[in-house]
């Protein structure tokens, strides 16, 4: 009986499906559609006694002399139009066909209003067309923009648009080369639904005049995952696939005004889908972590044009991840160094000299755009002998020590590293700023990516830098990720390691796992990322002197009061 039921079941949902594609096909006349507005017409907006159908837009006698034969009058509205810092045609108020169109939908004039009668003709309910989607207003803000001359010069100064020599035939634009609203829409024919020209199903319409890097192979382009059960928006079909560019944006009233994008906060767009219920990655739990990338705290200040952070410091989804190019990740090994990931794809940058990168290369030049030049606040943070934010400056090759993010580090002596490791290997940002429930926490099944921790600095490991704290494998769960716990206390690299972690001084008294920049380092040697935390180490008692230098080889001395304790050019190393 299950069977039979669920071939039953499925047999309804064919037919239902048939039926549907039947009446959308049926519908290739005007009065086969909600455009006929007379008594006969199929929508619920229609006249009380009116039998004409062509009458409510065209009459062969007394018009306005507008072609074709139009027979209403004109909106003398002024309209606000869309507006984006990243649209390079030049759109003005409406013209040609568009002005048309905007006899009806923009509300300002009853739809039984036509000129070839002296009476109006009454229909059922409201005379004006109701609100809702198809009610634009005299507000065009939230819509395509429309009534711009589509050239090939338009095409050649944006990439992203195809060269209207090469549109396909249904896409027409006018007589004078504007883009009006027939370009997108057949008033007299709806089997493709909303009077579309051609299917919109997988971007096919948008797709026609927007060439978006990267579509093709990318992870929204590709994705079969089911939007059914889901927070319903505009979705039409079942499948982010299918839904293509619908899945973000909405061609009128849209709630983003600029891009079009389905509901106005732009992380909105991206936690509808990345929130558990349709895509795999549950970005929303992560965000809502105690350290996180939160991008909710932000609204409106996010803009694709910008090279940098800048004053106003905010961190967006669109700020790492392209949506329209993001690939899936392949996985690899847990010090597999790869240079950049296939979320990152096509994401601008900052390249270690400072200047602006179209496509970023390297992942930290995706992270630079925030924490390099204009580095954001970050909370708790240390304060340091050798103080400065800007990560670019810190990564340098050429400064005293650094962390081999940029390059390799020149250091052959780390007996501490872990297997897979070798010395001159690199790492990137995020094998340490991470997901705590993520694969390189240790195994975890969260996704990849800085969305959020539930450790501070947004680590994926715990890493305490609290004074008195003791020694265990979770409070430097961080460090011991690449540099074996068991090296570290057999004092291999470091003679004191052992007695400083034993008496309760943390890592990060000593050290500063970012780097030191040449441009800022001062008072010390700064090799081996000695750069003291001055709320813990403090100049020698009774004078200024802060200090460690580098007497070579496993060999160092250090002038400073730590734990109460003075070291006055105390050394370690070989026979000390």
């Amino acid at each position: 009986m299950k069977t039979i039921r669920k071939r039953t079941g499925r047999m309804m949902v064919a037919a239902i499906g048939l039926a549907l594609s039947a009446q959308v096909a049926a519908q290739d006349r005007v009065a086969q559609t909600v455009h006929n507005l007379s008594v006969s017409g199929p929508g619920t907006v229609r006249a009380q006694s009116e039998t004409q159908v062509c009458i409510f837009c065209h009459a062969p006698h007394n018009t306005s002399h507008v072609k074709p034969l139009w027979n209403r009058a004109m909106s003398t509205a002024n309209y606000t139009i869309y507006q984006s810092s990243t649209l390079d045609a030049l759109p003005g108020q409406p013209t040609g066909a568009s002005k048309l169109c905007l006899s009806c939908h923009d509300g300002t004039i009853a739809l039984g209003s036509v000129l070839s009668r002296q009476d109006q003709i009454r229909m059922v309910g409201s005379d004006h067309i109701p609100a809702g989607l198809t009610n634009l207003g005299t507000d065009l803000s939230d819509d395509h923009p429309i009534s711009f001359h589509y050239t090939s010069g338009l095409a050649a100064s944006d990439s992203q648009l195809v060269n209207p020599l090469t549109l396909p035939a249904e896409i027409r634009l006018d007589n004078t080369g504007q883009l009006q609203c027939t370009a997108c829409h057949d008033p007299h024919s709806n089997v493709n639904g909303d009077f579309l020209v051609r299917s919109d199903e997988f971007g096919a319409l948008c797709r026609a005049c927007h060439n978006m890097h990267g579509w093709g192979d990318g992870a929204h382009a590709m994705s079969t995952a089911s939007v059914l059960g889901s927070a319903q928006m505009s979705w039409p079909y079942s499948t982010v696939a299918e839904n293509a560019c619908r899945s973000c944006h909405r061609s009128h009233t849209a709630g983003g005004r600029e891009r079009l994008l389905q509901l106005e906060a732009e992380e909105d767009n991206c936690l509808v889908c990345h929130n558990g219920q349709v895509a795999q990655t549950n970005i929303e739990a992560e965000i809502n972590k105690m350290s996180a990338h939160d991008p909710r705290s932000y609204l409106n200040v996010h803009d694709p044009t910008e090279t940098a952070a800048g004053n106003q410091a905010h961190v967006e989804c669109a700020d790492c991840h392209n949506p329209h190019a993001v690939a899936h990740e392949t996985p690899s090994g847990e010090f597999n160094y790869v240079p950049i990931g296939a979320t990152l794809r096509k994401v601008p940058g900052i390249s270690t000299g400072g200047a602006y990168v179209a496509e970023a290369q390297y992942e930290y030049e995706v992270c630079y755009r925030c924490h390099g030049d204009s580095p954001v606040d970050v909370r708790n943070r240390i304060p340091r002998q050798s103080q400065g934010g800007n990560l670019r400056l810190k990564f340098n090759s050429f400064n005293p020590s650094f962390h081999p993010v940029v390059a390799s580090s020149p250091n052959p002596d780390v007996p501490s590293l872990v297997g897979g490791l070798a010395p001159g290997s690199m790492i990137r940002c995020t094998d340490c700023h991470n997901n705590d429930s993520g694969p390189g926490s240790g195994g975890g099944a969260g996704p990849q990516g800085p969305h959020g921790s539930v450790y501070d600095y947004l680590l994926e490991r715990n890493y305490s830098t609290r004074d008195n704290t003791p020694e265990s494998a979770y409070e430097y769960a961080m460090c011991y990720k690449c540099h074996r716990r068991a090296s570290i206390l057999a004092d291999e690299s470091f003679a004191e390691h052992n007695d400083h972690l034993q008496h309760d001084v943390s890592c990060s008294a000593c050290h500063d796992p970012h780097g030191v920049s040449l441009t800022q380092a001062t008072g010390s040697d700064h090799t081996h990322l000695i750069n003291f935390d001055t709320s813990i180490v403090f100049p020698l008692t009774g004078t200024s002197q802060l200090r460690f230098r580098d007497l070579g080889r496993l060999q160092g001395s250090c002038t400073l009061t730590c734990h109460g304790q003075d070291h006055n050019g105390t050394t370690y190393g070989v026979g000390n």
